[in-house]
């Protein structure tokens, strides 16, 4: 990890034990450059690696990895924390949902990335980089401008049954109420998987907000898993959390007006309604059901709706 950090970022000497550096990692080929800490605990140990605002408009897990990037101690660690705080810097200060300012991609639609590819698909790949160097990777979320949800943790099930189980017992530890497997290729947790590398997708705040309370929240639930991994000292907490089998997301195949009919932690029934898109006299366009039982953990809040936009997100038992 270090000496693919330095080869990015010249500090002008190699991070010594028990020290914190923090300064932009350029991404090749753009003008963005990431802020990140990196954080050389006073004893040797696991290489982590932890991002926060891989969304723009995802506010509670930047602020979370910034908090964190100023209260963890180098003395207390045992191994390396590098931490990115905001990932997709251009993409926060636009206000943007989803998508970044300069190609309107995804950016965790787009892993593993490309070297050469567009903006997103380079920090994707730049990103990789270090997943690939970590032992452990804790991808921080949130809901987006748009979006409320219940606290959940997506794990890959990609790499193999030993790096899913990993990263499914560590997604416990974040005592979040529910714990979702995912086979998706194309984000960040599984790629970082399918290089070998355990970790998670966690999802805490709502509707472009942030508070002290959410982020205190985020940061104790962090520093449970990172004393379990014993990067910081003291015993981990242990919690329960319900096991779902998959997420199904639910697209918009309209572009207008969306009317949820299902509520946020409702348990639903396949084939029910979960709400409608209406054009701009009110006139019912397309109605959405429920592809199966589970249980609502995400769902758009905005009036307006565009063509791909996921609606709603059910968790299956």
């Amino acid at each position: 990890m270090i000496d693919l950090l330095q080869a990015h970022f010249a500090t002008g000497s190699t991070p010594s034990p028990n020290s914190k550096t923090r300064g932009f990692i350029p991404v090749s080929g753009t003008r963005v450059n990431m802020p990140f800490t990196f954080i050389h605990g006073a004893a040797p140990g696991k290489a982590i690696l932890l991002t926060g605002g891989v969304h723009g408009g995802e506010y509670p897990c930047i602020e979370t990895a910034i908090q964190l990037a100023n209260t963890i101690d180098p003395a207390e660690v045992s191994g390396t924390i590098l931490i990115i705080h905001p990932v997709n810097p251009d993409a926060f200060l636009a206000r943007m949902q989803y998508y970044g300012p300069f190609d309107g991609k995804n950016l965790n639609r787009v892993f593993p990335g490309k070297a050469t590819g567009t903006v997103s698909e380079r920090i994707a790949y730049q990103v990789h980089q270090f997943q690939q160097a970590a032992d452990f990777f804790l991808d921080l979320h949130g809901g987006d401008i748009h979006e409320a949800l219940v606290p959940f943790v997506i794990y890959s099930k990609l790499g193999g049954p030993e790096v899913a189980e990993q990263s499914r017992m560590a997604s416990a530890l974040l005592g979040f109420p529910y714990v979702v497997g995912s086979v998706s290729d194309n984000g960040s947790i599984g790629a970082a998987a399918q290089a070998g590398t355990p970790g998670f997708l966690a999802e805490l705040g709502q509707c472009g907000r942030w508070n002290q309370g959410e982020v205190d929240q985020y940061k104790d639930s962090v520093c449970n898993v990172l004393r379990a991994l014993g990067v910081l000292p003291g015993t981990a907490q242990q919690h329960s959390a319900e096991y779902l089998e998959k997420m199904l997301v639910t697209t918009a195949t309209e572009d207008g007006c969306w009317y949820p009919s299902v509520a946020l932690e409702e348990r639903v029934q396949k084939g029910q309604k979960l709400g409608e898109i209406r054009d701009f006299f009110g006139t019912v366009k397309a109605e959405y059901l429920a592809d199966s039982d589970g249980i609502v953990l995400y769902l758009v809040t905005s009036l307006a709706i565009l063509t791909q936009d996921p609606v709603c997100a059910i968790g299956v038992f």
